[in-house]
């Protein structure tokens, strides 16, 4: 049983578990956040839930008077609801068929919704541009994470992750009879034995293997990476594998983004998760092939510098959006 939570967090609990007898897609994601904000949410929500299974034999075997409308007074309101939760029903207690029926509603309607609610034990991590964070595992797995990058994790299964979108390094622990498996919505990677780098974005999966192995599975394709092996796979299923110098998979983390003919609009892409800026780009320009090494460590000023002398174009800065001044 959870223990009562105090009067402000018992009031938003209960005031969610009225919202959500009816709720819709947006209350359950708003409902998600709240829940994510404060671990002390959930135990104060449970709370209020165990409040309602207590009560629910009760309201079963209870029969209330029928009364006319005018009659019964007003609905109780959230407020009312919630000092009730606090005294014991007092504040309610004058119109106890009134309340009978709300509670009936809330346990029955409430109880589901939870039941419903707490099948998915997956929560996400998500950063911002220009945040990286560092999650470590129960198994003493490590995943590294770019800025704008968002992964779901498994309350259930610690050796599962999803990537949605971004980049991130992962350092997995391996396991033979328990093997890490990395799931970019169709596709996925399995560990063996492995440090690896994974970029997602909106039309493609790339892959960088910076020690050991990982086998990729996609719809049509299983393919095993070694060290030094890239691949980058699109939503039809076209593949394609090359090698890279071990050192340049995954060197965001190490404050560099080091490129042998990469197209500038991946480049920019990497500067926007990385160091939180927008480059914008000429059309003509998206695709052109790019080499060199870009520091992230230094201040946006010197990573400006730095590109204007790689690409020989002038670059204007508006706060963090940047705009490319084709010469």
């Amino acid at each position: 049983m959870s223990a009562k939570p105090d009067r402000a967090m018992a009031e938003q609990a209960i005031a969610w578990h009225l919202r959500l007898a009816d709720a819709d897609e947006n209350a359950w994601a708003e409902f998600a956040e709240w829940l994510n904000a404060d671990p002390a949410h959930n135990s104060a929500y449970e709370a209020v839930v165990d409040g309602d299974a207590r009560m629910f034999p009760l309201l079963e075997k209870a029969s209330f008077p029928e009364a006319e409308e005018d009659q019964r007074g007003p609905e109780p309101t959230d407020a009312e609801v919630a000092r009730a939760y606090h005294s014991g029903g007092s504040a309610v207690r004058r119109n106890p068929w009134r309340w009978g029926a709300i509670a009936a509603s809330i346990a029955v309607a409430g109880l589901i919704g939870i039941q419903q609610f707490s099948l998915d034990d997956t929560y996400p991590i998500e950063t911002s541009v220009g945040e990286m964070r560092t999650i470590s595992l129960a198994d003493g797995s490590e995943i590294q994470l770019n800025g704008d990058t968002r992964i779901v994790l498994d309350k259930n299964d610690s050796r599962s992750v999803k990537i949605a979108q971004g980049e991130a390094r992962f350092a997995v622990k391996h396991d033979d009879a328990d093997p890490f498996t990395v799931v970019a919505g169709e596709q996925r990677l399995v560990d063996i034995g492995t440090v690896f780098n994974v970029v997602r974005t909106d039309g493609q999966l790339r892959v960088g293997v910076a020690e050991g192995a990982v086998q990729y599975e996609g719809n049509a394709r299983i393919v095993r990476l070694r060290a030094g092996d890239t691949l980058a796979a699109d939503e039809g299923g076209n593949v394609e594998i090359s090698r890279s110098p071990v050192a340049w998979i995954g060197s965001w983390t190490a404050g560099k983004l080091v490129y042998d003919q990469t197209s500038l609009q991946q480049v920019a892409d990497d500067l926007s998760r990385s160091v939180g800026i927008s480059l914008d780009l000429p059309p003509r320009m998206r695709s052109r092939s790019f080499s060199g090494v870009i520091q992230t460590n230094g201040d946006r000023d010197a990573v400006r510098t730095r590109l204007e002398e790689l690409i020989g174009e002038k670059i204007i800065a508006d706060g963090t959006r940047w705009s490319v001044v084709a010469q």
